[in-house]
């Protein structure tokens, strides 16, 4: 593909199909007609979630400020002392790390063993905090709204490039049509489910922010591929990424709206 062809993407990747067929997927730059009907479209599903008797977060706000916060005294002290034991264990494991393992005494190395199994201990557990956090404002019609918008992106900019041209993957009917479409192969084709996920993903970490150049979309979409040959569960994948994008109440020891290193919907 040449440079001219190449601009028309926020980001493609090519990846191979069962038959061992070398194929490209991608993600279309919208026009700025689009991006006005992305407005739009948000718009007119936070007003009818909104109609619909689902509280915007202004007032889930009130309603946890009123009653003394999403979390407690309690957790807040669990969530600071874990942080001071996460950076303990990780300083340990950076100073020690610079010593060749021949070098290692037998204490030094079971230290070392038993500090990295409690990061992954620790780190785990600060994550249900922070998505406890989270999902306290997963109901909210702001959060709804965001959702469909972010299917409706991925339905709107995802497609597949081959020799006949390029061709949007759910077809160019009305959004129902579309997600008909999307039922149907996410049941019963194996590889363009994965494909979809992988696209959704990169939707999500564009819409957002996290995402505006290609080697932004290049090295989050590396990360995506690393998690999925390691088995990461995609939601887990998508939850960290609304856990970097949302302000947490959980405070760190002197760091401001703090998120410790993300170990990674």
């Amino acid at each position: 593909m040449n440079n001219k062809t190449d601009e028309k993407y926020l980001y493609y990747f090519n990846v191979k199909d069962d038959s061992g067929k070398n194929r490209k997927f991608g993600l279309m730059k919208p026009s700025r007609k689009m991006k006005e009907d992305g407005d739009l479209f948000y718009a007119s599903k936070l007003s009818q979630f909104i109609t619909a008797g689902i509280l915007p977060k202004v007032v889930w706000e009130k309603i946890f400020k009123d009653s003394g916060g999403i979390i407690s005294d309690v957790d807040r002290k669990e969530y600071s002392d874990l942080f001071d034991e996460y950076a303990e264990c990780k300083n340990y494991i950076d100073e020690l790390s610079t010593k060749k393992e021949s070098d290692r005494t037998k204490e030094e190395k079971e230290k070392l063993s038993s500090s990295e199994s409690s990061v992954v201990k620790i780190r785990k557990r600060m994550q249900e905090m922070e998505m406890a956090q989270i999902n306290a404002f997963e109901n909210t019609a702001e959060a709804k709204a965001r959702n469909r918008t972010i299917v409706w992106w991925a339905a709107s900019l995802g497609v597949e490039e081959n020799e006949s041209g390029v061709h949007y993957l759910l077809g160019s009917g009305s959004m129902d049509d579309r997600l008909d479409i999307y039922d149907d192969v996410i049941q019963n084709d194996k590889f363009l489910r994965e494909c979809f996920s992988r696209l959704n993903y990169l939707v999500t970490v564009w819409y957002l922010g996290s995402a505006s150049t290609f080697e932004d979309f290049e090295q989050l979409d590396l990360e995506y591929v690393k998690k999925m040959e390691e088995n990461v569960a995609v939601d887990e994948v998508l939850e960290d990424v609304v856990t970097e994008n949302v302000n947490l109440e959980l405070v760190a020891p002197e760091v401001e709206n703090a998120s410790v290193e993300k170990t990674d919907s």
